[in-house]
């Protein structure tokens, strides 16, 4: 893998600029790179400046070394983040952590992550075709709709939240169905949101073998449960760090951000810092990670999509409210975003829609006085929920 990252590090010094100049910034040339402790050497690429790196050169900040033209597909994620797919297949390497969660040429499998824009209904559909399974491109929302295909067409499987499948299942129950006879699920599969000890016993309990894996909309699969060892297994052919959050060094006792570098010529994210926290499992070190922990700096991961406090204080300044506080909490194992607003007069009533067009996820907007919130607000964005309680976002 050594040889292979020299490859990939010495095509991006030549064909990328923004790499370039990070090494550069730091007096490094490719042949300083010959191991993977070197890595260490190069600044880190952090996931929050993308919006103001792509800003400065559409659509991905000159990162990418073929054009938007050449691409297979470009998506936009919440920030705005324009993520491209180099080619078709299985790019973003979901079908490995499929295949350990059971999935095969066998099933039928209801994908209830969006197509709209983000990558996440293609990164798991074009895995599920990889592996030979049958996909019912289904998306969010619409739960008579799904419950019916379901039953209907006997789907095996399912990948999606958990929050949305608890939802679903509620929703079969309700019309005195069961799960193993009208409804045949066998198998599930989440990513992008916390899968609580409670909602796991609870699939379990219903005869669903149930896994998670860890993603994200830059870098696809990075890590998964195989149930061969505690935690989450790190992804073939990803090199995983964890680091100090502050100054890139490596961690190996600790929690620290990950980083991952990934061996795509096409777009080479060399010491792409994610922005989620983890640890190594203990004797695991670099196979292994503990999942996702929380969150460094000003974005938090709601129902699936990243929000950005930056993004968030824009849209709501430029509709002439300066001062608010959005809290993110956890309800019936659903996670729910409330805005506090302050205001003497009433809210825009369209507020809550727009909101939902920018984020990509609806808040309970509530309006207070002047005064009421602390003179003083450095987070603007406060992530309430329990984090310990998953081993992935």
């Amino acid at each position: 893998m050594e040889k292979q990252l020299q490859r990939l590090v010495e095509y991006a010094y030549k064909h990328s600029a923004p790499f370039r100049e990070r090494l550069n910034e730091v007096n490094l040339l490719p042949a300083d790179i010959c191991t993977m402790k070197d890595l260490e050497k190069i600044p880190v690429l952090k996931k929050e400046d993308l919006p103001g790196l792509q800003k400065l050169s559409y659509p991905f900040g000159g990162l990418a070394t073929r054009s938007a033209a050449e691409m297979a597909r470009i998506f936009m994620s919440p920030g705005p983040i324009y993520d491209p797919q180099t080619y078709e297949g299985d790019y973003w390497r979901f079908a490995e952590a499929l295949r350990a969660a059971g999935f095969t040429e066998q099933d039928i499998v209801q994908n209830t992550f969006s197509y709209h824009l983000s990558p996440a209904g293609f990164m798991f559909d074009s895995a599920l075709r990889h592996i030979g399974a049958t996909v019912i491109p289904a998306g969010p929302g619409n739960r008579e709709l799904q419950i019916q295909i379901m039953c209907d067409i006997q789907v095996t499987g399912y990948v999606g939240t958990p929050s949305f499948l608890s939802l679903l299942i509620d929703a079969v129950e309700e019309k005195g169905w069961t799960v193993g006879k009208e409804l045949r699920l066998r198998k599930a599969f989440f990513t992008a949101e916390m899968l609580t000890n409670e909602m796991r016993e609870s699939f379990e309990s219903k005869g669903m073998e149930v896994y998670e894996g860890y993603g994200t909309a830059d870098c696809g699969c990075l890590a998964f449960e195989d149930k061969k060892g505690p935690g989450l297994k790190v992804a073939s052919g990803v090199i995983m760090q964890i680091c100090d959050p502050v100054t890139g060094t490596e961690v190996f006792d600790s929690e620290g951000e990950i980083v991952v570098t990934l061996f795509d010529q096409s777009y080479p994210l060399i010491r792409f810092g994610t922005g989620d926290l983890s640890r190594w499992i203990k004797g695991y070190e670099g196979k292994r990670i503990a999942g996702v922990l929380g969150r460094v700096g000003t974005s938090v991961k709601v129902k699936g999509m990243f929000v950005h406090e930056r993004q968030l204080a824009n849209l709501l300044s430029n509709h002439g409210y300066e001062r608010f506080q959005a809290i993110v909490t956890r309800k019936d194992e659903q996670d729910i975003l409330e805005i506090f607003v302050e205001s003497d007069e009433p809210l825009d009533e369209q507020l809550v829609a727009k909101v939902k067009e920018v984020i990509r996820v609806t808040p309970i907007i509530t309006r207070v006085a002047h005064g009421t919130l602390p003179k003083d607000i450095k987070k603007i964005l406060i992530d309430k929920r329990e984090w310990n309680k998953s081993t992935t976002q």
